[in-house]
C-alpha cells in the first residue's frame, strides 16, 4: 500500500463579528465573500490529518506555514508508518523508510504558489459549484459553517460537504459524495492555528545510506498526434469508430509498456464539458501496445471481474473497481496483434460500446 499523492487556511474586524457572533445562517453570497475575504489568514497550522476511502483510513502528522510549506508524515496505517512528504515551496522530498529511499523534485516556477491548498480548493469551489448553506456542526471542538457545494454543468451525480472554521474559515472537514454514497473524507484533528513553526521543518536531512532518485531527469513522454505516434511504434494502431457525444482526442504518448516494447497511451476527453473536474474524472484512457504470445498476460486490476466478448469475437475481461471518485470500468484484451486496456468512469454499457468499434 503506497501512500497516497493529497489538499489543504484569525478574522479581523467586522468578518469576526460577522462569522463569530451572528447566530442567523449566512447565505450563500455571505459565505462566499467570507472565504474569499479571509483566504489564507492563516499563517501557520498544525493537525492531524485523517483521510478515509474504500473502508481504509489514513492518518498524517501534518504542519503548513505560508509560502506553502508542507510537512507530512504518515502514522497510520503500519504498511505506510514513516513515509514523509516535505515541501519547501519550490522544492519537495519524499521518503520512504521501508526502502530507505528519497525520491527528491524541483517545483516548476509555473505551480509555485504564496496561496495554500485550502486557499486553492474553496476558491475553485466558488469557481465551479454552486454553494448552498447547510447549518453549522462542530469539528474538533471548533464551530463551523457547513457547506453543500455541487459542481455546476456536471452530468455526475456528485457534491462536497464542506464544514469552515467559523473564525478563519479553514475547511476543516470535506466529504466527497457520489449518488448520496460517501466516497472519501479528510479531517483536521487536533488542530493549532498560527504557532511557531521553524523553516527547518520544511527542509529534509537526507538519511544515512539513502538511495536518492531525482525526478527531474525523468522527463515525461511528449505528447504528440496519432500519426507521429505511429511512426515510433512497429504495430498498428487502432482507434475506436465510436465514442461518446463530445469526446475528442485530448493527448497521444509512447511510452514504455515493458523492457523492450512501446505502447501508445490514447486519452479521450469531452470537449463540451465546461467543468474542469467532472472532465477530468470522465476522461477515456486507451492503452495498446504488440501483442506477444509468450509473454505474460497482463494482471487484472482488483475490483469485479468477468469475462466478456468484445469486437470480432475476442475475450474480454472487465473490471469494475471502486475508486475515491466512483466505479472505475477497464477493459482487457488482445486481437492477435494488439494488446489493449480501455478505462474510463463512464458505465459498462458505454465502454463495451466503444471497445465494439475498435
Amino acid at each position: 500500500m503506497k501512500a497516497i499523492n493529497i489538499l489543504l487556511i484569525t478574522i479581523v474586524g467586522i468578518s469576526l463579528l460577522m462569522a463569530g457572533c451572528v447566530d442567523d445562517e449566512l447565505t450563500s453570497e455571505q459565505i462566499e465573500e467570507q472565504i474569499l475575504a479571509n483566504q489564507d489568514s492563516v499563517q501557520s497550522f498544525t493537525c492531524n490529518m485523517v483521510m478515509s476511502s474504500n473502508n481504509e483510513t489514513m492518518v498524517m502528522d501534518y504542519a503548513y506555514k505560508q509560502p506553502n510549506m508542507i510537512r507530512m508524515e504518515y502514522i497510520e496505517p503500519s504498511e505506510v508508518a514513516g513515509q514523509v512528504m516535505v515541501s519547501n515551496g519550490t522544492y519537495i522530498w519524499m521518503y520512504d523508510p521501508s526502502e530507505n529511499l528519497v525520491k527528491t523534485a524541483n517545483i516548476p516556477e509555473s505551480a509555485q504558489t504564496n496561496r495554500s491548498r485550502d486557499a486553492l480548493f474553496l476558491k475553485d469551489l466558488i469557481d465551479t459549484c454552486t454553494i448552498v448553506p447547510n447549518g453549522v456542526g462542530t469539528v474538533s471542538g471548533r464551530q463551523c459553517n457547513r457547506i453543500t457545494a455541487t459542481p455546476e454543468d456536471s452530468f455526475m451525480p456528485m457534491s462536497v460537504e464542506v464544514w469552515l472554521d467559523r473564525w478563519n474559515w479553514v475547511p476543516l472537514k470535506i466529504e466527497t459524495y457520489q449518488d448520496g454514497e460517501l466516497l472519501m473524507s479528510m479531517e483536521y484533528q487536533d488542530i493549532e492555528f498560527n504557532v511557531d513553526i521553524p523553516n527547518s521543518t520544511f527542509e529534509f536531512e537526507i538519511p544515512e545510506g539513502a538511495t536518492v532518485e531525482s525526478t527531474d531527469e525523468t522527463a515525461a513522454p511528449a505528447t504528440m498526434t496519432v500519426e507521429e505516434a505511429q511512426a515510433e511504434v512497429s504495430f498498428e494502431i487502432k482507434e475506436p469508430a465510436y465514442l461518446s457525444p463530445g469526446y475528442e482526442v485530448d493527448s497521444v504518448m509512447v511510452a514504455p509498456v515493458s523492457i523492450s516494447e512501446d505502447g501508445v497511451v490514447i486519452t479521450y476527453a469531452n470537449a463540451t464539458d465546461e467543468n474542469a473536474l467532472s472532465a477530468q474524472l470522465t476522461v477515456v484512457q486507451l492503452v495498446e501496445s504488440a501483442y506477444n504470445e509468450s509473454a505474460e498476460p497482463p494482471m487484472s486490476p482488483e475490483g469485479d471481474n468477468e469475462t466478456i466478448t468484445v469486437g470480432d469475437g475476442y475475450d474480454c475481461m472487465m473490471t469494475t473497481m471502486e475508486t475515491p471518485f466512483g466505479k472505475t470500468v477497464v477493459l482487457q484484451w488482445n486481437d492477435g496483434a494488439r494488446n489493449y486496456m480501455l478505462a474510463s468512469s463512464l458505465d459498462r454499457e458505454e465502454m463495451i460500446d466503444i471497445a465494439n468499434s475498435i
